[in-house]
């Protein structure tokens, strides 16, 4: 029986939306936000202000910086994956067998590493999990309250650890969110199936320049030149080749945008020009972000730990690795997650 009540735990870009759309569908939402500053307007107003393809202004029912007043039996972790390890300790003490928890996204290995840090944290129940390949929405937040949302998006690949345990986390979602996803067999799909990691930080690392300038630019179509877009798809290869070592042929990303975003062309690049709902979103005003901080640590170090393993050469996952850990300062591998093959 699907529960009526969600919490959402994050008030970034993806957790606004997720709230938004939620409400709009008639479900009652727990917006959960650890730093109070981060969600005040929204305490003050119970509202969030979406532009986009849902562009109303939307009624939160609770918004709390305490998680004792938010928590519910069905949770979605809209944050960073960097900030699973804090959210898996933080819900520890309060979570059991009898909760689901939703990682949207999980990035790579999100679900083995959530439940490993929720163990760690002595939670001695485990909850239910499941992990999205992405969020079902391509959006920016654009202030205190409010976001803009570009497009929803649709049969976005779920797995969790066991098909009875995603059965059991989809029968408790709400319709209107059970309605986005596609069921596939294992979270190596889920995992590898990591389009972020392959879209978002080459433009990043070969766009400094401009983003350290202070110059917009349109960020995937023209910040993506047809050069950077075959360097994309020459990473992207990289990953096809190690799920199909695991046993999984996995859409590349080409095929993932045309069935996302109905685009057409020959390659990366014209696929991108074709793509309406990109067409205006912009450059990040700052280069230290999730484009980096995220989908880096969380997403192809442990791509690149998992090939290792698999004794596969993966040349531009690691130099893109190492290139960012140069430009930002920053051993990305040190702190990233392996691969968790064997956890």
């Amino acid at each position: 029986m699907e529960n009526s009540k969600v919490m959402i735990v994050g008030a970034g870009n993806q957790g606004l939306a997720m709230a938004a759309y939620l409400e709009i569908n008639n479900v009652e939402c727990y917006l959960y936000n650890r730093t109070a500053g981060h969600i005040r307007k929204i305490m003050e107003t119970n509202e969030i202000v979406c532009s986009g393809v849902l562009n109303k202004r939307v009624y939160v029912s609770h918004v709390s910086s305490k998680i004792e007043d938010a928590l519910q039996k069905t949770i979605v972790v809209a944050t960073p994956a960097s900030a699973h390890k804090e959210v898996a300790a933080l819900l520890a003490k309060h979570v059991d067998s009898s909760y689901t928890i939703l990682l949207s996204p999980g990035k790579t290995f999100g679900i083995i590493d959530f439940i490993y840090n929720l163990r760690l944290a002595g939670c001695n129940e485990i909850p239910i999990i499941a992990e999205c390949q992405t969020t079902i929405f391509a959006s920016r937040r654009e202030g205190e309250n409010s976001v803009k949302i570009y497009a929803l998006k649709n049969d976005i690949p779920i797995a969790s650890t066991r098909e009875e345990s995603l059965d059991k986390v989809l029968n408790k979602m709400p319709e209107c969110l059970r309605m986005r996803y596609k069921k596939v067999n294992s979270y190596i799909e889920t995992s590898f199936g990591n389009i972020g990691m392959i879209l978002h930080p080459i433009p990043m690392l070969l766009n400094f320049g401009s983003i350290e300038s202070n110059r917009v630019f349109k960020y995937y179509t023209e910040g993506i030149t047809p050069t950077i877009a075959s360097l994309i798809e020459r990473l992207d290869s990289e990953r096809l080749e190690i799920a199909h070592e695991l046993g999984y042929e996995l859409e590349s990303i080409v095929d993932w945008m045309m069935r996302n975003y109905d685009t057409n062309g020959k390659g990366l690049y014209e696929h991108l020009q074709t793509n309406k709902y990109y067409q205006e979103i912009v450059s990040p005003v700052l280069v230290c972000n999730r484009y980096i901080e995220e989908d880096v640590p969380y997403g192809l170090v442990p791509m690149e730990d998992t090939a290792l393993k698999l004794g596969i050469k993966v040349p531009v996952t690691t130099e893109v690795i190492s290139f960012a850990n140069i430009i930002m300062n920053c051993d990305y591998r040190k702190y990233g997650r392996l691969c968790m093959l064997d956890m």
